[in-house]
């Protein structure tokens, strides 16, 4: 992803025994969490379309990751930091 989007859903398989599908392990998932933090997305919802997988006692199917870009917060100070650099001199005669 070169541009980020203001809204991210995305399917992955995820093999907890990791014997199925590619790049689906825990390590993989919690990768592409981590990238999609720093990439400044906040998740919002897993949903997971699946169930225990009883001939291997573990758990397969999709995990739906949807993502939201963080707002950017702009600090734009206190009066106290804006008067800080405004220099009146009072006793000048114009």
């Amino acid at each position: 992803m070169s541009e980020n989007k203001n809204e991210v859903i995305k399917f992955l398989y995820f093999s907890e025994s990791g014997c199925c599908g590619v790049n689906s392990t825990s390590e993989h998932h919690e990768t592409y969490c981590e990238e999609m933090i720093r990439k400044g997305y906040t998740l919002v919802n897993v949903h997971s379309m699946g169930n225990l997988d009883d001939r291997r006692d573990s758990y397969e199917g999709t995990l739906i990751y949807h993502w939201k870009l963080k707002k950017v917060e702009v600090n734009r100070g206190d009066k106290n930091d804006m008067n800080q650099n405004i220099k009146v001199e009072v006793n000048k005669k114009y």
